[in-house]
């Protein structure tokens, strides 16, 4: 009997409070998609954890459901990744202790001394993101300082990302792009810079292997395939962060073009030819397309405030009521521009109101607005300017949202996926596969 041939792609969107996964056919349709939150551990004030083989089970619960709607005929998987999140294994691999999340604040609180000598911008100049208390960077020097018995046994220093793609292939690889909040390469040189790696003391045969997005690291191993539905002929690929990937499924791919990714933090993602312009304006650099001759990816971020928007629906929009966000949509639709003059900023801690809830959702959503408008008139001031843009995440799906973002902004919005990260993951598959010769070709089709 004739074997069929694997017609379909699975990317997931590993994000900080949902694994999210979509199932899509080779030309970007999505057949089906499935999803489960996450839980996050706080050990203690200020540290946010989460279990390394509680992660990997619910990933592979996900990828499950995917393929099994496929019937195993799965050519290609990939994942991308709200990254940062630092995990210490031994050599084989076994995990020495909990994830620690990108929000985690340890450092903040201890900041180790081995970075005393640093400052952001030196930090982003070699690594693309100036963080200096939050992200591996950071978590591994506290962890050399502050456990140093553990520190020394690992056999492995890595993320969730590049170890989850070591649990269902066997190989040690991270892409670029996830190397950037990894914080340990010189991106410019696609190595991993050695004064940090001297610093921390880390050997580089500790690490995993740089690599492209949508690289193939190859097939399933034995366990995966057990854990997951996948079957041997299925590739396993490189991804990305998650904005990046986002931008690739929704063809943002060229320099004046702008993303709108609303999730946990809001971010606006724009691709540039020029590394150092978009580090002058401050924003976070992704390597993007910058490796085969493209455009390096600039990213803003208004971080947290998804949360702060979840509390406000939570507890005075609709405390208690089942569908928070059907009731969200139609107060705020039944409000006038300008909320009553109700105003609210989603930088701060959110704080109990007793306003008319139409009002108090429409002060949210221009609140959310607000934020990015500052954000657009900033990079403005550096040269960049956008008439049109895509928004893509849960406000996307918004019948109120995006109009309101316009008003505000004075961009005009197309709406794209609210799973665009998940089906930017699929389309590194595709590539890792050998099914498009790159993203344009992927985009094209």
């Amino acid at each position: 009997m004739k074997q069929k041939k694997p017609t379909c792609l699975i990317g997931l969107d590993l994000g900080t409070s949902a694994v999210k996964g979509v199932r899509t056919d080779l030309r970007g349709n999505v057949l089906a998609e499935a999803a489960v939150d996450t839980c996050l551990l706080h050990p203690r004030s200020g540290w946010v954890e989460a279990d390394p083989e509680q992660h990997y089970r619910k990933v592979c619960r996900v990828i499950r459901e995917l393929a099994a709607g496929a019937g195993g005929e799965v050519a290609a998987l990939a994942m991308a990744a709200a990254s940062g999140n630092t995990l210490l294994t031994d050599s084989a691999g076994v995990p020495l202790s909990n994830i620690i999340n990108w929000m985690d604040q340890r450092a903040e609180e201890t900041p180790p001394a081995a970075l005393a000598g640093l400052d952001a911008g030196t930090v982003a100049q070699i690594t693309g993101w100036p963080c200096l208390r939050i992200f591996p960077l950071a978590h591994l020097a506290w962890l050399r300082e502050n456990r140093p018995e553990l520190y020394r046994r690992a056999g492995h220093y890595g993320m969730d990302t590049d170890w989850l793609l070591y649990r269902l292939t066997g190989r040690w690889l991270m892409d670029h792009s996830t190397a950037a909040t990894f914080q340990l390469q010189d991106q410019s040189a696609r190595a991993y810079h050695r004064p940090f790696l001297e610093m921390l003391n880390i050997p580089p045969e500790k690490l995993s292997a740089l690599s492209d997005s949508g690289t193939a690291a190859g097939p399933p191993t034995a366990q995966a395939m057990r854990d997951t539905g996948l079957q041997e002929r299925t590739v396993v690929g490189t991804g990305c962060f998650d904005h990046p990937a986002a931008a690739r499924a929704v063809g943002v791919l060229e320099p004046g073009q702008l993303m709108l990714s609303c999730g946990t933090s809001w971010v606006g993602f724009t691709p540039h030819a020029s590394r150092q312009k978009i580090l002058d304006a401050g924003l976070l650099c992704d390597p993007f397309l910058s490796g085969r001759g493209g455009p390096w990816g600039g990213m803003f971020s208004v971080p947290y405030i998804g949360r702060t928007i979840d509390w406000y629906i939570d507890h005075v929009i609709a405390p208690g009521e089942e569908n928070g966000r059907r009731v969200f949509n139609e107060a705020a639709a039944a409000a006038r521009p300008g909320a009553g003059g109700l105003k609210i900023d989603l930088r701060e801690a959110p704080r109990p109101l007793a306003g008319d809830r139409r009002n108090v959702s429409r002060a949210v959503m221009e609140g959310a607005a607000q934020l990015l408008n500052e954000q657009v008139r900033n990079l403005a001031a550096h040269g960049f300017t956008f008439r049109r843009a895509v928004l893509v995440g849960g406000p996307a799906a918004s019948p109120v949202w995006p109009g309101i973002i316009e008003a505000v902004t004075g961009i005009e919005l197309a709406v794209g996926s609210r799973h665009a990260g998940a089906e930017g993951a699929a389309l590194l598959a595709g590539i890792g596969a050998g099914i498009y010769r790159d993203v344009y070709d992927a985009v094209a089709r």
